[in-house]
């Protein structure tokens, strides 16, 4: 399972994105061992994702699912995402991310996004002579260098597990840190070039690794927001996937339940 939108704030969207494009091996493992579907925590061969948030009331009943956020992930026949789109209740597009190209073994190579159908900016990833990852760029939709990441390190599975964020001008803004358990991320942190930490989450994973707990902290000037969820898993599909999440804050009372629609591929 991905956490969700309702639990993020805006430095969260920056881990999202890079652990999004460092989603594949460096290691001469098979491709179906580490394609984004092993990455995903998904059984089967994958098409399509769909997931729909619903409120449940103060009465504890479901009501209609929530306006905000429709999340739709698309994998391609290796298992790679081609595409993930965020849309409103009424199937109108927020945002979107289309994966353009991949190097020889898989890596996304470019990644491009969109806000309500127009390219808002591109992410380019290159390789140094030995093959791992250099410089990544961030550039707006004219093209033009909004800032990088370097200093990119990986752990065994090809995750990204450290990397650092520059201005154009090469001056260090941020310090990027992420935690594996194998090949499920469970948690990471952001660190300004003052040394302070502004923003964390740790994840608890249960028994099949999908997400029980989230905890996440944000720190804006001296301003510090602590927030919990739980996830009880309801109903899984023939393959073992989780179909129908409920979310809960730290004392068991819930807020929201997920639905989950995926679509596989015919043999």
């Amino acid at each position: 399972m991905k956490v969700k939108a309702s639990l993020v704030v805006k430095l969260f969207p920056i881990l999202l994105t890079m652990l999004a494009f460092f989603s594949c091996t460096e290691t001469k493992e098979s491709a179906t061992l580490h394609n984004d579907l092993y990455f995903d925590n998904l059984a089967g061969d994958v098409k399509k994702v769909e997931e729909v948030p619903y409120i449940i009331d103060d009465t504890g009943k479901t009501t209609t699912a929530d306006s905000c956020c429709i999340t739709i992930t698309e994998y391609d026949n290796m298992g790679y995402r081609s595409r993930q789109v965020n849309k409103d209740i009424k199937g109108n597009e927020k945002n979107e991310q289309t994966y353009i190209s991949r190097f020889k073994d898989g890596r996304p190579k470019e990644i491009q996004f969109t806000e309500n159908g127009k390219l808002t900016s591109t992410l380019s990833g290159t390789l140094d002579k030995k093959g791992k990852y250099a410089d990544t760029r961030i550039s707006d939709a004219a093209g033009k260098l909004q800032f990088y990441y370097s200093g990119i390190e990986v752990n065994v599975y090809g995750k990204i597990i450290l990397m650092k964020k520059f201005t154009p001008d090469s001056i260090l803004q941020e310090t990027i840190v992420n935690k594996y358990d194998k090949q499920i991320w469970v948690g990471g942190f952001i660190k300004e070039k003052n040394g302070k930490v502004v923003f964390s989450t740790t994840i608890r994973l249960n028994e099949k690794m999908d997400p029980a707990e989230t905890t996440q902290m944000t720190k804006i000037d001296s301003l510090t927001n602590t927030t919990t969820i739980r996830y009880a898993y309801n109903l899984y599909d023939n393959y073992g996937n989780w179909i129908e999440c409920t979310e809960m804050d730290e004392k068991g009372n819930a807020h929201k339940i997920m639905k989950r629609k995926i679509t596989y591929r015919k043999k």
